[in-house]
């Protein structure tokens, strides 16, 4: 039996940022990751000579996330190339255009600016359950100035339903990047490439005296009128109809990263008051997941007329109702794949109650690589293929009114001492990476009690 002060479940961006806050701040800490592989949905792959990206893209952090995470822990998080126009597909009229050409009226992107600037963080907790056009419409009638956001929230927030965002959390990341970055969104590729990027947050943990142990999944928190006493690990490989624990760490502080729809599998539901539980279940729902269509197309030369380092985004496809996005991933990270090569990277998203179904899937990945096709005829010269379906691990819970915010699960346990979920899917804020960042450290702050000066008087859940 070992004992450290905290055992972290999840060797994502969550986990690995509370494990390096916590290995930074003096405490033992067990990082456990079933996978082989780092960095959890947002890791990276090698597949025939190319690196794949199965979950995360781009990092959306405009300086106060898990960049103050690297700083604080003596690690650099290198921000590559910056996205800064945004190409958008008219379906109707077939065509490509920028998102600038339909904001002639600075006037009233200003003005939009400003109300939001103006509004508290208090008060667009008070938006969780609205969409973002019901707050926009309070500003302007402006159509291009709403399609700006809506846009850009299709490419962050991949709900099926792009005109069903939640105001909250959309307006959140604007209001923080508007403030720290000066623009709308703020998305970059990590310098250091998704590997090394994860390599060296296990590293901070590492050089300090703690462990990250791959391969190891976790069994069972154990708790006992209401406390943690330790975590279980099942034997490795698996003996059939085995049900024994192989090591048991003793610990009194647990930090699961785990998405809600696998939370049970590892706390003791009975641990947990049932309004706790309800809300848990209720997200694990198939339909609140965020399910998408990924393709990955190389060719011998470029397909887009933009800088290749933009985001492109559409809301439809000519022959598939999929928002998506699509970018060139040689202009991200040239060393991802073969010399001489174009990667293309898109995807498309499709509802998550029917993505168990293969035949859908299937028909789906036809329709959307058709309008791809049509869309960038230049694909259809494509030398190298790979389609991929995320759905599980999924990227996360979609972000429609009343799924945000106060509607998550906290990330303190109730009734138990010691357990934080720091996952993306509980009540957080942010997109993607950061925003597990952002939940780990959270959770960090409130274990040690006491706020990490790195982080001065900013974001906070």
């Amino acid at each position: 039996m070992s004992k450290c002060d905290v055992v972290v479940i999840g060797a994502g961006a969550a986990g690995l940022s509370a494990g390096a806050l916590l290995a930074a701040e003096g405490k033992s800490v067990q990082v456990l990751e079933r996978s082989p592989h780092l960095g959890g949905r947002a890791l990276a792959v090698e597949d025939e000579g190319f690196t794949l990206n199965l979950g995360g893209h781009l990092i959306e952090d405009s300086g106060s996330g898990i960049t103050k995470v690297f700083e604080h822990v003596g690690k650099h998080l290198i921000h590559g190339a910056v996205s800064k126009e945004m190409p958008v597909w008219d379906n109707e009229a077939k065509k490509w255009g920028s998102i600038r050409d339909r904001m002639p009226n600075k006037v009233e992107i200003k003005k939009v600016i400003k109300a939001l600037t103006e509004t508290s963080w208090e008060e667009l907790e008070e938006w969780d359950d609205r969409p973002l056009r019901q707050w926009l419409a309070q500003h302007t009638s402006d159509q291009g100035v709403i399609d700006l956001y809506e846009y850009i929230s299709v490419l962050e927030c991949l709900t099926e339903n792009w005109w069903d965002h939640s105001a909250s959390d959309n307006l959140w990341m604007r209001k923080m990047h508007y403030e720290e970055a000066r623009m709308a969104a703020y998305s970059c590729w990590p310098g250091q490439g998704w590997d090394q990027l994860w390599q060296d947050l296990s590293d901070a943990i590492t050089e300090k005296g703690g462990s990250v142990r791959l391969n190891t999944p976790a069994g069972r928190v154990l708790i006992e009128d209401g406390k943690i006493l330790g975590v279980t690990i099942p034997h490795e490989p698996n003996v059939p109809n085995d049900y024994d624990d192989a090591e048991i760490i003793e610990t009194d502080c647990v930090i699961s990263t785990l998405p809600v729809w696998d939370v049970f599998k590892v706390v003791p539901e009975s641990a947990l008051p049932d309004w706790y539980t309800q809300q848990i279940r209720y997200l694990s729902q198939d339909r609140w997941r965020v399910s998408w269509l990924n393709l990955y197309i190389a060719t011998e030369e470029p397909v887009t007329m933009w800088d290749p380092k933009e985001l492109a985004t559409w809301t439809a496809t000519p022959h598939s109702d999929t928002p998506g996005y699509m970018y060139d991933q040689a202009a991200m990270d040239p060393d991802s794949f073969p010399e001489g090569v174009h990667l293309h990277c898109m995807g498309g998203v499709i509802p998550g109650e029917k993505a168990r179904n293969p035949e859908y899937v299937r028909d789906m990945f036809e329709r959307f690589e058709a309008g791809i096709y049509e869309m960038y005829p230049g694909l259809k010269n494509g030398i190298w293929k790979r389609r991929g379906l995320v759905f599980d691990p999924a990227f996360g819970v979609v972000q429609k009114p009343m799924l945000v915010g106060k509607f998550r699960p906290d990330w303190r346990a109730p009734n138990v001492d010691g357990l934080y979920f720091a996952s993306e899917t509980f009540k957080s804020r942010g997109i993607g990476t950061d925003r597990a960042a952002r939940a780990a450290l959270t959770c960090v702050e409130h274990y040690l009690g006491r706020r990490l000066s790195t982080f001065g008087d900013g974001w906070r859940y």
